[in-house]
């Protein structure tokens, strides 16, 4: 019994692939296609050729779901033959696919564990005039953060307190790295990005627009709780070392503490950015 059942799989996944026309075998190490996702692991050649790479059935799945321009789907011999591989295909269309081996895709990523499958994605952002123009914005601007784990899961808390966008300034790491995208769950998917490296232009924008713009320190006596968020506004988290910058310091038109009882005094900015951005959500949800 077992083996026509096996017979009847491997029948089935082979007209699975016949019926999906774009399927292709990567050959090795000079296929144009891993040529282009090796030099995605870095940020110049994500920068270059405006893509970048999201790893797993998860985030392949996000990546088609949330509208993310897929320019092709690179998926391990051993999962493309599971159930899995299959629907996640049926959301592919007329995109690209690729098979290879898994010690090709992990000589390329050096990653432990290699990704099932991964998606190369373009890389979209938005202007600062189009992120700043809502009528009621709650805005999450992200100054100088180093960190990509640190990005990734504020980016993720953008997305479930549902901001109008996100800034990233002052020469804030990467947003499509492979740990931000990761980390993220796919809100690079859902959140507007918005990249400037000038804090001064983007606060000075955002004040012309109506925004009031909230900075956040452990260096000042200001309750967060304090603060009218129902107004349009931008709420700024710093470097993890330093925290904002001066310059923003002196521009804000409040800066905010979260109170902290502990020997370190000392908060993740994912954490701190949460906190502000749903003390925001809680006075929005109350009007």
């Amino acid at each position: 019994m077992i083996e026509p059942y096996a017979r009847l799989i491997a029948f089935k996944l082979y007209h699975e692939q016949d019926r999906i026309r774009n399927m292709h075998t990567i050959s090795g190490q000079k296929d144009p296609v891993i040529r282009l996702l090796r030099e995605l692991v870095s940020e110049e050649g994500r920068t270059r050729n405006r893509l970048f790479f999201a790893e797993g059935e998860e985030l392949v799945r996000r990546a088609f779901d949330y509208g993310g321009v897929v320019e092709s789907v690179i998926l391990t011999d051993k999962f493309a033959a599971t159930a899995k591989a299959r629907t996640l295909l049926s959301r592919a269309g007329q995109t690209d696919v690729y098979q290879c081996t898994e010690g090709l895709l992990a000589k390329i990523l050096d990653a432990k564990p290699t990704p099932e499958c991964l998606a190369i994605v373009a890389r979209k952002t938005v202007g600062l005039s189009n992120v700043l123009a809502g009528d009621c914005s709650l805005i999450q601007m992200v100054e100088s953060c180093e960190n990509a784990d640190n990005l990734g899961m504020l980016l993720r808390s953008t997305d479930a307190a549902g901001v109008s966008g996100v800034i990233l300034a002052a020469e804030t790491t990467d947003a499509f790295s492979r740990r931000v995208v990761r980390g993220s769950r796919g809100a690079v998917f859902t959140v507007p990005l918005c990249i400037q490296s000038d804090s001064v232009k983007v606060m000075e924008q955002a004040r012309a627009n109506g925004l009031q713009i909230i900075g956040t320190s452990a260096n000042t006596d200001v309750p967060y709780t304090s603060i009218d968020y129902t107004k349009p506004t931008v709420i700024v988290v710093g470097n993890e070392h330093t925290g904002i910058s001066e310059t923003v310091r002196s521009m804000a038109d409040a800066v905010v503490r979260i109170p902290m009882t502990g020997k370190i005094n000392s908060l993740n900015i994912a954490v701190a950015a949460s906190l502000v951005m749903y003390e925001a959500v809680r006075q929005r949800s109350e009007l």
